[in-house]
């Protein structure tokens, strides 16, 4: 059985009056409805060095706007995005993808760097054809660190018009978790600390391993850093505070990566932002695609 992020065990907690961390982890998860609409089904396969890649893309083939590409969280298939893919449709070309070891994916043969990641995305972006006026990538939690990694490793191709990141999974996190809950650690707060130190040691489903190093800039583009309103770690006994200032200087870190950057509390969120408050999300993405052009 796959293994349960801890964000995910957290989710009865949440019913009690603590909120749920995913990569921050899936440990802390969400219990919201998801917005009530039509499912993206997972679609089309795409091979890429061998592998099996599922992608969903929707929306006109043509037009004058960059594409839309939504980068899910770990553990979380694109069919998360659903409700966002398919009211974003009407304005421009959105895509979403299961990354290797993600939803219906092919598993990885070996570890991988945030630098493959973003290389299987770019090889995935010409595959589908989607980049002549650029393309709008907007991240959640592990999927925002990869969306930042691809703007900064693809920065000289102009390619990315601009980036929103979802409560994006800050590269300093692990480093700071080590130092915060010491090992050994037990219950929640040693779950936690364990999902976070597995992002170093590729002790994942993407079997992902980076070295907490801060990304070089992305340029000029427009940013949007998106972060959680909600306590969503005061579930975590002992550490919670510790744990919200350690994401929250790692959210403001992310406004290092461009001088067009600016920050947008989500007052009424839990980690899952897109499902919290798709309103806010939507219009954030219309605002980035406009400022993209």
């Amino acid at each position: 059985m796959r293994h349960r992020p801890v964000l995910v065990l957290l989710v009865c907690l949440v019913t009690v009056g603590a909120f749920g961390v995913a990569a921050v982890p899936p440990v802390l998860a969400h219990r919201a409805s998801r917005p009530v609409g039509a499912a993206v089904r997972s679609g089309q396969t795409v091979r890429i060095d061998g592998y099996r890649i599922t992608t969903r893309c929707t929306g006109p083939r043509t037009g004058m706007r960059p594409a839309i590409v939504l980068l899910a969280g770990e553990p979380d298939p694109l069919t998360k995005f659903s409700y966002i893919q398919r009211r974003l449709s009407s304005l421009t070309r959105v895509c979403s993808y299961d990354r290797l070891g993600e939803g219906t994916s092919s598993k990885p043969r070996t570890v991988q760097t945030l630098s493959d990641s973003a290389r299987i995305l770019h090889l995935l972006i010409a595959r589908l054809h989607i980049a002549s006026h650029g393309v709008v990538l907007v991240g959640h939690s592990l999927g925002g660190l990869i969306a930042a990694r691809y703007a900064s490793q693809y920065r000289r191709t102009h390619q990315v018009k601009a980036v929103v990141l979802l409560d994006a999974t800050p590269p300093s996190i692990v480093k700071a978790i080590e130092r915060l809950i010491r090992a050994g650690a037990t219950g929640i707060a040693g779950e936690v600390r364990a999902e976070i130190v597995g992002l170093a040691t590729g002790h994942n489903p993407e079997r992902l391993v980076f070295t907490g190093a801060p990304l070089p800039s992305i340029g000029n583009l427009p940013l949007t850093v998106v972060q959680h309103g909600k306590p969503i770690f005061a579930a975590v006994p002992k550490y919670g505070r510790g744990i919200q200032r350690i994401w929250a200087a790692g959210q403001r870190q992310w406004l290092r990566l461009a001088p067009r950057s600016r920050m947008v509390i989500a007052r009424h969120s839990g980690h899952y932002i897109y499902l919290d408050q798709p309103g806010l999300t939507l219009r954030l993405i219309r605002e980035a695609l406009g400022r993209g052009r």
